[in-house]
């Protein structure tokens, strides 16, 4: 009776973690992992699993060929067919929930594109038997011997304007190099907080067809604004309560995944958008202003934006007064922090709400670092100014406020992919230790997206979206960035280098 190669390793996996004790095993739990992978027939799984327990030493079924181990680069290797199993022997996994770090490390992707079974070198050559068959044809998987490396879930960029965000400035080609870097430098996933409505719906589609490769897409179109602070992006500006609701109507049946509202929305129209939004069963996504952020997580949404959270009503009184009378807006950083005490109770209550609402936020740090850094500290406050930037993002991470990686590209002249990599080492200056930072870089992202069951971790039953790197990036945030290989949705990347 014979089993296929996909059934067959899993249930290695589940052998071996039956024989490994120091890991919780539920064996419904795996059978029905098993189903959903598609093993052909529970009859056959429920009689392999019962003849397996009994012994281990029918060497016959865990045949598999591993073929060369491949030393390349992956850079270079040929991504395959698309329906090979892959098996990736040997890299240190660091799985993103934040534990332990597991060595010599097995992860076995099949051509469903999803993770079938994770295990250590030991226990997978114990149950494996290396052969070809009678005719010396090798079956169809490869085996990437990854010695040395690191496998981390890929990466999210959750503040990506892959289309662009002013006015009339869509252009496909510059989208497409966009969305190109940002997959060689490992990033999996992007979350695109406003642009060009009809444009980045067409856009994430392409992406998901084929026609156009890069990370999975998740967009907002056009943002939602007031007369009152015009900006020279791509917005609709409101007045009124229903003009905001059938805005937010026009988006979704267009079939955005979010609305972004703007600067220039009071809590009424906030409030608005927010429970329209919530009818049509799309999120809400905030860069605001005249709604300061505690009444914003307080009226339900979803996100806020940008880590330099510019409201005079998150300033006291007296403060509120000077802000507004020199003339302070929504774009006033420096005047805002020169004012701003972060040990206030505005503060403290503003970072209570964002707690108690379990609200993400995406700080942004490489926008604030070219603001205030760049110029190398020309200004003398500027390096106070950019201090109580870090150290906002430090207070709300240990509060427990859900921080995401996003970078505001191609705003600011940041580079799509490599942007991303410095903002993780901006969170680390800012305080925040490596192995949280590679959280807020993938799973903080995956469960920001409602996609923790899918992507965002190394797991079994997973989209197979994995990073492989030459440098522990625990060791040094900075070794993100020595990436050998990128694998998004199953598929090895041909980089461009």
């Amino acid at each position: 009776m014979s089993i296929s190669l996909s059934a067959t390793l899993f249930l290695s996996h589940i052998i071996c973690e039956i024989v490994d004790k120091s890991e919780e095993f539920t064996m419904k739990n795996k059978i029905m992992n098993t189903i959903l992978i598609g093993v052909p027939s529970i009859f056959i799984v429920a009689f392999y699993i019962l003849s397996l327990l009994e012994t281990t030493n029918d060497a016959d079924i865990w045949a598999v060929n591993f073929n060369a181990l491949d030393n390349k680069s992956l850079s270079s290797l040929n991504p395959g067919n698309g329906n090979e199993t892959l098996v990736l022997d040997g890299a240190t996994l660091i799985d993103g929930n934040g534990g332990p770090q597991k060595a010599d490390s097995v992860i076995v992707i099949d051509d469903s594109k999803r993770i079938v079974a994770i295990t250590n070198q030991t226990n997978f050559r114990d149950n494996l038997t290396l052969n070809n068959d009678s005719n010396g044809s090798q079956s169809n998987e490869r085996v990437l011997n990854l010695t040395g490396k690191y496998a981390t879930p890929g990466l999210f960029d959750m503040h990506a304007h892959i289309a662009g965000v002013r006015k009339n400035s869509y252009d496909q080609a510059m989208s497409k190099n966009m969305l190109g870097m940002l997959l060689d430098y490992g990033v999996t996933t992007v979350r695109n907080p406003g642009g060009p409505t009809n444009e980045t719906v067409r856009l994430r589609g392409e992406v998901l067809n084929g026609t156009i490769s890069g990370p999975e897409v998740f967009t907002a179109g056009r943002l939602l604004n007031t007369p009152e602070f015009p900006v020279p992006f791509v917005e609709k500006q409101f007045t009124t309560e229903e003009g905001v609701r059938e805005e937010v109507r026009h988006q979704a049946a267009a079939g955005v995944d979010y609305i972004k509202l703007y600067v220039g929305l009071k809590p009424d129209l906030v409030k608005a958008a927010i429970d329209e939004a919530q009818r049509q069963g799309i999120k809400v996504i905030g860069h605001l202003y005249l709604t300061s952020w505690t009444d914003a997580a307080n009226l339900g949404i979803d996100f806020l934006t940008h880590g330099v959270p510019v409201s005079p009503f998150l300033l006291p009184e007296d403060k509120q007064r000077i802000f507004n009378r020199t003339g302070g807006g929504p774009f006033d950083h420096s005047l805002w922090l020169d004012l701003v005490d972060l040990n206030s109770s505005e503060i403290r209550n503003m970072i209570e709400s964002l707690v108690q609402n379990q609200m993400p936020v995406d700080p942004t740090l490489s926008v604030y670092e070219a603001i205030f850094v760049r110029q190398g500290f020309a200004d003398p406050q500027n390096e106070q100014r950019w201090n109580k930037v870090l150290r906002l993002t430090k207070m709300m991470h240990d509060s427990g406020v859900k921080i995401l990686s996003g970078t505001d590209i191609p705003n600011f002249e940041l580079v799509p992919g490599e942007s991303l990599h410095h903002e993780l080492e901006l969170l680390v200056e800012a305080g925040i230790n490596t192995s949280d930072v590679m959280k807020i870089a993938t799973k903080n992202g995956a469960e920001a997206l409602d996609l923790i069951n899918q992507t965002g971790t190394i797991e079994l039953g997973k989209q197979a979206d994995i990073l492989i790197l030459s440098a522990n990036p625990v060791e040094a945030i900075e070794n993100t960035k020595r990436i050998y290989a990128v694998i998004s949705n199953g598929r090895i990347i041909e980089r461009s280098n």
